[in-house]
């Protein structure tokens, strides 16, 4: 399955692990590199020297596999990262690094210079730009329906044909040829919606809310079952929703525009109607997170999650996870050339 973002990245199918914190270990990102796609550990919050051994682990792995199946790369956040942790994977020389949320300039240069793969996440049109200034190889989309952290006003139906048109725009204006490639992020689940996203013009996609409920996701057990149970986001009483309520209550002064999709629960039942949390209500809401994260209790807990996670019936093995989606995503597009050469439409 060949794209132009399988070609860049010289990987066998257009599907990239998304790199989340505390998520996507050395574990996930080599059943996706196995899988033939991109493997990304979150490095977001992780010390230079425990890197180290994250990605020592995933060589290991590694080892005993060909050549392509070797894509492993390190996902980070911008306006958290420090010169050392980049240089440190930069030394790693990995297939990709992906950057999101914030300025980009100042981490792309040492990444090109190394000529490592630049991928970019972006949650608007006005982000492409700099991106592409900056030498991003890959721009992602982010849709509203994403799970964790985001700012996208659209969902990927509005946002990935808006963001090909800009792309080649931006690309023409700037002497790029040809257009870099473009990857679909929030909420692909299924076949179903990871074939819509090559209709809309993407070149692959980013998985994430499917991968943390995998063995080898380093989601603890309790919430990795909670995204099981959780239900549609698409009912009457959606499962998901989108709010700062966590950030506020965090250590991580993540920007006033970014909020986050997680499951809903008994605390954000409480909470999540009165952000920006006053002094007083902020205070309570502390006492009762923190109690509840010493406690383990998921239903007061954050569970980050996309709005796809009602399609999430099982937890799997990742590397079978994206072998299945692959194939499942291939019989779609060939009932389609069936119905197109039929000319029966109902």
């Amino acid at each position: 399955m060949h794209t132009p973002l399988t070609d860049l990245l010289q990987i066998n199918v257009p599907v990239i692990a998304a790199p989340m914190a505390g998520i996507s270990g050395p574990d996930v990102a080599v059943a996706v590199a196995k899988a033939g796609g991109l493997g990304l550990i979150g490095a977001g919050y992780i010390e230079p020297d425990r890197l180290t051994s994250m990605y020592d682990a995933a060589l290991q792995q590694l080892s005993s596999t060909a050549e392509a199946h070797g894509a492993v790369g390190f996902g980070l956040i911008n306006f958290a990262c420090s010169q050392e942790l980049l240089q440190t994977i930069i030394n790693f020389k990995p297939r990709a690094i992906w950057l999101s949320f914030g300025e980009w300039e100042d981490l792309a240069v040492p990444i090109n210079k190394a000529g490592i793969k630049l991928i970019c996440q972006i949650q608007h049109l006005e982000q492409v730009e700099p991106a592409l200034h900056a030498g991003a190889d890959v721009i992602v989309g982010q849709g509203s329906e994403a799970g964790g952290h985001g700012a996208s006003p659209a969902s990927l139906l509005t946002l990935i044909p808006e963001l090909m048109d800009h792309v080649e725009r931006v690309c023409l204006k700037l002497g790029i040829c040809p257009a870099v490639p473009v990857a679909a992020a929030g909420g692909i689940t299924d076949a179903r919606q990871m074939a819509a996203a090559f209709a809309l013009g993407a070149s692959g996609v980013v998985l994430g809310t499917s991968l943390c409920a995998t063995h080898e996701s380093l989601l603890p057990e309790a919430k990795k079952q909670a995204l099981i149970e959780a239900g549609y986001s698409s009912s009457c009483n959606p499962s998901t929703l989108r709010t700062t309520l966590y950030d506020e209550l965090g250590t991580v002064p993540w920007p006033p525009d970014i909020d986050g999709r997680c499951l809903k629960n008994q605390f954000t039942a409480v909470y999540s109607s009165q952000t920006p949390l006053q002094s007083g209500v902020k205070k309570h809401a502390k006492e009762e997170y923190d109690e509840a994260n010493a406690h383990k209790l998921v239903n007061k807990q954050v569970v980050w999650c996309g709005s796809g996670v009602g399609l999430i019936h099982r937890i799997e093995y990742a590397e079978d996870l994206v072998n299945d989606l692959v194939k499942e995503t291939m019989l779609i597009f060939q009932k389609n050339i069936a119905f197109a050469t039929t000319n029966d439409f109902g």
